[in-house]
């Protein structure tokens, strides 16, 4: 017998192959920050996949913007302005 419910993984990446036509629309520069965001997205899909939701996009934009603030948080520690702020 097969699944009659799909995996946290598969919902994930069933929602991110579906981003393709946004990407497609995206200037060349976007395009490859965008896959670059994906990438991270995937990678930690099974860290969202512990947070109870029917709905996948509110796990993933949580981790997209974690992504984004660990991002600034390194960027803002290279600088030595972490503290200043």
């Amino acid at each position: 017998m097969g699944r009659s419910v799909p995996t946290w993984r598969m919902r994930v990446d069933q929602e991110l192959a579906a981003l393709a036509p946004y990407r497609r629309l995206l200037p060349r520069n976007e395009q490859e920050v965008f896959d670059h965001l994906l990438m991270h997205l995937r990678q930690r899909r099974g860290v969202a996949g512990m947070l109870p939701a029917h709905d996948p996009w509110t796990p993933l934009l949580l981790t997209a913007l974690l992504e984004a603030w660990v991002r600034l948080q390194s960027l803002e520690d290279a600088l030595g302005e972490r503290d200043a702020a």
